[in-house]
Order: C-alpha cells, then sequence, then structure tokens
C-alpha cells in the first residue's frame, strides 16, 4: 500500500515552498506586484475525494467553476509520466489575469483567447517550478507539453479518471495586494509511477522507508 508518512509530506512541502518561491518572484515581475505563496500543504488521497476538495474551494460570485492549466510530463526513459494541473477558482484566474493584462473594464462572463493565453503563461511558471523541483528529487529530466487551459465545474474536469486511484496534491495559497486566492497543483500518476516517485522521494531526503 502506498503511504505519505509525515515526514515525506514535510519534505515534499518544503520542496515544493522553495519551488514556489522562485515561482512568485517571477510572477510577481509580470504582475508589478509582490506576490507571496503560502507553504504548500501535501497529502496524498483517494481520486474519489478530489471533487469534493475542489467543489469545497472558497470562490466569489455564483460560478461555481474552476479554471485548470495542465501539462503532461514524461521522462525520456519513460516510467514517471505524471499529467500536472493547476487549479483556481474561476474568479480567482480572471483577477490573475486582469492584473497581468492591466485590464480595468468589467470581467466577462468567459475567458477570453488573450486570458486563455495568459493563464497558460500563468501555469507554466508555476508547474514548472514545482516539475524543475521534482526532477532534482527523481534524479531525471521531465518533459513537458505545452499548457491547457479549461475553464469547467469540478465533476467535469474528472470526468475522465486519471491513470491511478491516488493523487499527489499540495494545496497552495497565492497572496497579491488585493486578492487571497487558493488553489491546488495535481500530480496524477498511474500507480506504478506513484510508487516509484514516492521512492525516489524518500531516497531523496534520506528518510526511513515507510
Amino acid at each position: 500500500m502506498i503511504r505519505l508518512d509525515e515526514d515525506c509530506r514535510d519534505a515534499l512541502a518544503e520542496a515544493f515552498n522553495l519551488a514556489l518561491g522562485e515561482a512568485a518572484a517571477s510572477f510577481a515581475e509580470i504582475v508589478h506586484e509582490e506576490i507571496l505563496m503560502t507553504v504548500p500543504e501535501v497529502e496524498l488521497l483517494p481520486r474519489t475525494e478530489l471533487v469534493d476538495r475542489l467543489q469545497g474551494l472558497p470562490r466569489e460570485g455564483s460560478s461555481a467553476k474552476l479554471c485548470s492549466i495542465a501539462q503532461r510530463f514524461d521522462r525520456p526513459q519513460g516510467g514517471l509520466c505524471t499529467e500536472a494541473m493547476l487549479i483556481f477558482p474561476e474568479h480567482g484566474s480572471l483577477e490573475i489575469v486582469r492584473r497581468m493584462l492591466g485590464d480595468s473594464s468589467p470581467a466577462a462572463e468567459q475567458i477570453s483567447e488573450l486570458e486563455q493565453d495568459a493563464l497558460a503563461e500563468v501555469g507554466n511558471i508555476i508547474i514548472n517550478s514545482c516539475m524543475n523541483s521534482l526532477a532534482q528529487i527523481f534524479d531525471t529530466e521531465m518533459i513537458g507539453t505545452l499548457p491547457g487551459v479549461r475553464s469547467a465545474e469540478p465533476q467535469e474536469l474528472f470526468a475522465e479518471p486519471p491513470g491511478g486511484e491516488l493523487v499527489l496534491m499540495a494545496r497552495i495559497g497565492m497572496n497579491m495586494m488585493s486578492q487571497r486566492i487558493g488553489g491546488y497543483v495535481l500530480f496524477l500518476m498511474e500507480l506504478p509511477a506513484l510508487e516509484t516517485g514516492i521512492e525516489r522521494i524518500r531516497h531523496f531526503f534520506e528518510l526511513e522507508p515507510a
């Protein structure tokens, strides 16, 4: 049985924390504003709980939709394929890109093509920072696809089950000058890849076998 004990969670949270610090610095240059990322809370949870967690994200307005920025990563040798996703409430996502674009007009009901491109850039910065940290821990190169942006309700985002029954999830908070936006970074991996990944995490941080 795959386990992510407290020591492993803490070690992984610290690795992501360093990665997100670099991402926040890069993102701050784009929006010309200091960005603070909270220390991520990392856990391994059954896929069946994922939609419930996402539905519980705080959001403003009447929209229940979430915005997903997703990329697929694999190492050249194979065996460690993962889909990495950055999830924000749709309203929060629009606030982020409007800051990026310097847009002060009333928000539209749907995300425009320009806003999708801006969100893809946000995802590229945050997801790749996390994946670079994981690649160092895994001691391998991870090659990613271009980010894809989608806006939908939680149950629609995960209508097709990912390859495994467990999801490695890091909850993050992004604090801007006048906005606090909570989201998730998700790593959807098939079980053999997840087992290999956690084994390498424990080895990298010199943790005792679980």
